[in-house]
């Protein structure tokens, strides 16, 4: 059922756009990008169990951008597709598609509106997640100072393997929507910018009690500190927010978590340096647990050697925890990215990784993959396009 509202509302949506769009007279930047890439391999133990068997992997993606205008006065359009393919009979195929549609208009002297409609589908072996999004976003530049306003409608369907169910899919979807408002205030003084902002959302589950006969509902409140700097070619943001979310029925225990977002980007010569720290939150139907708290460490360095090599190391390392059920999940990983540029918009990509992964009461789990991969950049743009636009 909610697939099929998402698909509605989406086809609806691109209508309403192409409309406010036959209705502008005037001339627009036009820019239309699409990737489209195959990527095959293999891994050896894509589902990270403890005695799980290596399988071949094949990915295809495609996406594709579009902007007529630009996002502050104009729309767009964004597309990820994205499938896996393993052996059926070690896992099952994966996806993750998206589908974004973006409109904007500008008023007055410095104010703008941007509306967003979001829908997404993803599967893995051990997740499905559906949803979709509206986003109104308000801004206002005043001298230096920026004034805005998000709000936020999405309804969700979650499900997750659960030992309640003899580790298989819960029989229904959680299905659950999620209310919020973020006002805020931000100060721009050259490349740099610091602001506040507060968001609050409750989240109620449609069904009333989830399938042990707990009632989930629950009001986030997330003040937030962030900034953005620029010194020449090196770029810093970051933000921290305390992050409180309340049960009204009491059923769970209140969650306090202090959040936060670090990015660093350095580049010298040929040579790039990209760290990034963050810690989130995320819904689960995993039991006696509501709420995911997901902390994410990147590091990344890049080399382009010439116009035609490219080489790229990175770490990541993640943690997932159930708050709640005591229970954490941890994932490391090293790997290594080489792309060839052959001319045309191809590229030819060879990668390799090697993670461990570590659950609450299980054995660690270590495994690898190997991947050859080939995709192509097609502009679809218009050839006497005027410059870049603002995005």
């Amino acid at each position: 059922m909610i697939a099929q509202v998402i698909a509605l509302l989406c086809i609806a949506a691109f209508a309403a756009s192409a409309a406010l769009a036959a209705e502008e007279p005037k001339p627009a930047i036009e820019i239309s990008t699409a990737t489209i890439g195959l990527r095959g391999g293999f891994d050896a133990n894509p589902g990270n169990v403890v005695g799980g068997r290596g399988s071949p992997v094949l990915t295809s993606f495609a996406t594709w951008d579009y902007i007529k205008g630009t996002l502050q006065d104009g729309y767009g359009v964004n597309l990820v597709l994205i499938e896996t393919q393993y052996d059926p009979r070690e896992l099952a195929a994966g996806r993750a598609h998206s589908l974004a549609l973006k409109h904007g208009f500008s008023f007055g002297d410095g104010g703008s509106v941007q509306s967003t409609l979001t829908a997404g589908d993803e599967q893995s072996w051990s997740r499905r997640r559906s949803s979709l999004a509206w986003r109104e976003r308000l801004d206002y530049r005043l001298g230096g100072f920026r004034v805005f306003a998000n709000g936020e409608a999405r309804i969700t369907a979650l499900n997750e393997r659960n030992v309640f169910n003899l580790g298989d899919f819960l029989p229904r979807d959680e299905n659950f929507t999620t209310l919020s408002l973020t006002p805020g205030i931000a100060y721009r003084l050259g490349a740099s910018e610091i602001g506040l902002s507060f968001t609050a959302s409750r989240t109620h589950f449609i069904d009333g009690m989830d399938y042990l006969g707990f009632r989930r509902d629950h009001d986030r409140f997330q003040p937030n500190l962030f900034f953005s700097a620029a010194f020449s070619d090196i770029t810093l943001e970051g933000s921290l927010s305390p992050f409180r979310a309340e049960f009204p029925d009491k059923e769970f225990d209140t969650v306090e978590r202090l959040l936060y977002t670090a990015k660093l980007r350095l580049p010298y010569r040929m040579v790039t340096l990209e760290l990034a720290s963050g810690r989130t939150v995320e819904d689960t139907t995993l039991p006696f647990s509501v709420i995911n708290v997901v902390t994410a460490h990147e590091a990344k360095l890049s080399a382009r050697i010439d116009e035609k090599h490219a080489l790229s190391l990175i770490g990541r390392w993640k943690i997932d925890d159930y708050v709640g059920l005591d229970a954490k999940s941890s994932l490391r990983s090293v790997g290594v990215d080489y792309q060839y540029a052959l001319g045309d918009g191809l590229t030819a990509t060879a990668s390799a990784s090697l993670r461990k992964v570590k659950e609450t009461g299980l054995t660690p789990v270590t495994s690898y993959n190997l991947l050859l991969g080939l995709q192509k950049r097609i502009d679809f743009s218009a050839t006497d396009k005027p410059a870049k636009s603002e995005s």
